[in-house]
């Protein structure tokens, strides 16, 4: 985790300090090595967090787009069940990181806790996984009108990732870095690929632009896609091309 209490103040980790955890109160130690990013372990092997898993510099990097007093909040339910959101803004959206393999019942468990929610799905995890989603949505139809952003409406059993997404009920957006597509109208960074599953057995894939989304949480406003590409115009007429 990336934050501990020192003297009653939250504290990322520092070398030689001690601390303890916001979500239980056991001791944490500074873990400051040159190999991974600095965090705080507990001392002792308990995990508190049921849903906790190792960061990686990719949940760090997600996490500190957002105010530091956004992140590693402390959740607690009515019936006292106690869970630590990856980031919560001040209205209580929640974002969940998700790296690790993540079961649908634990899914399901988390989106009942948290209410309103996003899940942003590191798309690198499995090396299969960008090959056959990009596969999946070129032979997909796209759908929207001219005036909408561009996406694509396909299977839920398209492609392995968005497979293993479909069912739940929070909003996905899945993350493949600076991963190149083959479509010359999509940049080859900060782009995120919001998946949207319908009770039919599909699901509408739209990319949208990575800081949109950030904006998003931080203020409210839309989440912005791609329009659809205007064709090249003539030199001479000063009209469109077909």
């Amino acid at each position: 985790m990336k934050f501990a209490l020192v003297d009653g103040i939250r504290q990322e980790a520092t070398p030689g300090v001690r601390g303890t955890c916001p979500g239980c109160g056991s001791p944490t130690l500074a873990k400051c090595g040159l190999k991974r990013l600095h965090h705080w372990a507990h001392v002792s092997t308990a995990v508190c967090d049921r849903w906790w898993e190792p960061e990686t510099e990719w949940h760090r990097a997600w996490k500190n787009l957002f105010p530091t007093e956004w992140q590693e909040i402390r959740h607690v339910a009515i019936d006292g069940e106690v869970h630590i959101a990856d980031v919560k803004s001040t209205n209580g959206k929640v974002l969940e990181f998700q790296h690790s393999a993540i079961t649908p019942q634990e899914r399901a468990s988390r989106e009942a806790f948290y209410g309103s929610m996003l899940w942003i799905v590191n798309g690198n995890r499995l090396k299969r996984d960008l090959s056959s989603f990009r596969e999946a949505f070129l032979n997909a139809p796209s759908v929207g009108s001219e005036t909408e952003a561009r996406a694509w409406l396909l299977s839920d059993r398209a492609a392995a990732i968005i497979e293993r997404w479909r069912g739940g009920r929070c909003a996905v957006f899945l993350d493949f870095g600076d991963a190149e597509f083959p479509l010359d109208w999509i940049p080859s960074t900060r782009v995120l690929w919001w998946l949207s599953y319908t009770l039919r057995g599909r699901v509408t894939v739209t990319p949208v632009h990575h800081q949109s989304l950030v904006d998003h949480v931080l203020s409210g406003t839309s989440i912005r896609g791609f329009g659809r590409p205007m064709p090249p115009m003539s030199r001479r007429s000063g009209r469109p091309r077909f």
